[in-house]
């Protein structure tokens, strides 16, 4: 025994005194490092992919769309404090927003400082990836303007950990969006090729830029740009193609849904139609062909609003929301006229799902058949009719090994019904002509396509109406109701006839707290919260 130590120790002290310190540097072949990263134009390309994620991380679990039904008035959620806006610095929903916002912040700052001329790649790719990356960069500070009011403002990738930012104004943040989103429109193609659907374009960017000027009260503006990107043609809504009523609901019910929708012949495309102007794009697969490889995440590529929102019998998912069937029923105009004998708006008919609707439209599928009934319904939120827009056709079959109840179904953040609402409203007031055609033809571009009469002149009341009816359960009616508040368009009593309990601090989410807490004392509260 003791030889074989001295052996050891014999043979230890030739290691120690043969050896050269290079012997003990071995490279783990497996790791890339930020120095034999960023090197390549498929590195870029790589990276270029991270920028879009962040988009869906957002979404996930208990994020945008559990805090974003839960404040829509329009929604019933299970959720009663969130949905009585009783939420603080300590919400892990608006946590969860604000870190996935920031991920994309970092992501789309370090493509910008890594990208540079040095890098092997042809010029007109090169203007593209610049484009995409500083449209990642406008619309994730965007929301954080937006939904946070004073974030902090960094805009390289932060590099110590120690360092603290300190808040900005929603002015400035808003200001560098208007820059981010210019050097896109001057950079982004109009549009790409079939291979590469779902990536940022010229239309996405001056659709975010109108916005971001009308959450401003810039409104003359916003008119040009939303003016400017109607006239290019570019877009056009999914009108009804035949006569009956099917047609005129799946005209509109096809922007929420995963499948084209068939009727008599004809078919009402879904994900990427003619109004697509910006969606998140999911999918069931982790890897389906080179369209697929921006997709927003890559392991679970699927959305989360079947899990947490479908009716637990049915899918089962959590079943926390309905439609709210009191006071919302009423907005949707009786249509004595209407072309298709509907005796309602058929937006009705695609918002809510009723007792005995049936399930699923396709006659290969498990709910071929099955219809809604109480049992659907989650009990404790006090509703007597479903959700149908974005969980239908509802389903069982979506799931994805490593996180259940993945789902396909795109989420449409900005549609070209949008455009038309935001240009008629910035036209109206920034004009004060209630009767200007341009805007006259906007928003009956919308209600045609609904088989609704036309209007001969506009309102506030006509606006909000409209915004309220076209965009419901799309995440947009609180913070319309916000930014009506903070313009003066509303008095704080109009506001609280449809969300009672909001007050003036509600025109933003509070940063949370353990965020500040990370920021060495030098990020502050919004004062309003």
């Amino acid at each position: 025994m003791l030889k074989k130590i001295n052996i050891i120790i014999i043979g230890l002290l030739f290691l120690t005194i043969g050896c050269s310190d290079e012997f003990l540097n071995v490279n783990n072949t497996n790791t890339l490092s930020e120095s034999s990263f960023y090197i390549t134009e498929q590195d870029f390309e790589d990276l270029l992919i991270t920028c879009y994620m962040p988009l869906g991380h957002m979404q996930q679990g208990t994020g945008q769309h559990t805090i974003g039904f839960a404040i829509d008035d329009r929604i019933l959620h299970e959720q009663v404090n969130t949905s009585l806006l009783q939420f603080t610095s300590s919400n892990e929903n608006i946590a969860n927003i604000y870190r996935a916002l920031y991920t994309g912040v970092f992501r789309s700052n370090l493509f910008i400082q890594k990208f540079t001329d040095e890098i092997d790649v042809d010029e007109e790719r090169r203007k593209t990836m610049l484009g995409e990356a500083n449209f990642f960069r406008g619309l994730y500070y965007f929301y954080l303007a937006t939904w946070f009011e004073v974030p902090p403002l960094v805009t390289e990738p932060a590099e110590d950990p120690r360092v603290g930012y300190p808040n900005a104004t929603q002015e400035e943040v808003y200001a560098f969006v208007e820059e981010s989103f210019l050097k896109a429109i001057e950079m982004l193609p109009e549009n790409w090729s079939s291979t590469q659907t779902g990536r940022a374009t010229k239309g996405a960017a001056m659709a975010f830029l109108g916005k971001t000027y009308l959450l401003q009260s810039k409104f003359n503006k916003s008119a040009e740009v939303l003016g400017s990107l109607i006239n290019s043609n570019s877009y056009q809504l999914n009108m009804p193609v035949g006569t009956d009523s099917l047609d005129y609901i799946y005209a509109y019910l096809s922007n929420f849904t995963s499948i084209d929708m068939e009727h008599s012949g004809h078919s009402y495309q879904s994900e990427f139609n003619s109004e697509s102007i910006f969606e998140i794009n999911y999918s069931l697969a982790s890897d389906v062909g080179p369209s697929s490889q921006y997709l927003i995440l890559r392991r679970s590529t699927g959305g989360h609003i079947t899990w947490f929102n479908g009716p637990s019998s049915i899918t089962g998912g959590f079943g926390n929301v309905a439609a709210e069937d009191t006071k919302f029923v009423d907005e949707f105009e009786l249509t004595p006229n209407h072309p298709a004998g509907l005796k309602r708006d058929p937006r009705y008919y695609a918002f809510y799902i009723e007792l005995g609707d049936q399930l699923d439209p396709r006659s290969d599928h498990p709910l071929f058949g099955e219809t809604f009934a109480v049992s659907d319904i989650n009990s404790s939120v006090g509703s007597k009719k479903g959700l149908r827009k974005g969980l239908y056709p509802y389903h069982t079959s979506y799931t994805w090994p490593n996180a259940p109840f993945q789902d396909p179904n795109n989420w449409r953040l900005m549609r070209y019904a949008e455009v038309l609402l935001m240009y008629a409203e910035a036209t109206i007031r920034n004009t004060g002509d209630m009767t200007n055609s341009s805007a006259l033809d906007a928003v009956n571009q919308i209600r045609n396509r609904a088989g609704v009469e036309e209007l001969t002149v506009l309102s506030k009341e006509a606006i909000i109406h409209e915004r309220d009816i076209e965009l419901c359960g799309e995440h947009k009616r609180f913070w319309d109701l916000g930014r009506w508040y903070t313009d003066g368009w509303l008095t704080l009593s109009e506001v609280q006839q449809f969300k009672p309990t909001f007050q003036p601090r509600h025109v933003s989410f509070p940063i949370p707290l353990s965020e500040i807490n990370r920021h060495y004392g030098v990020l502050k509260q919004n004062p309003n919260w």
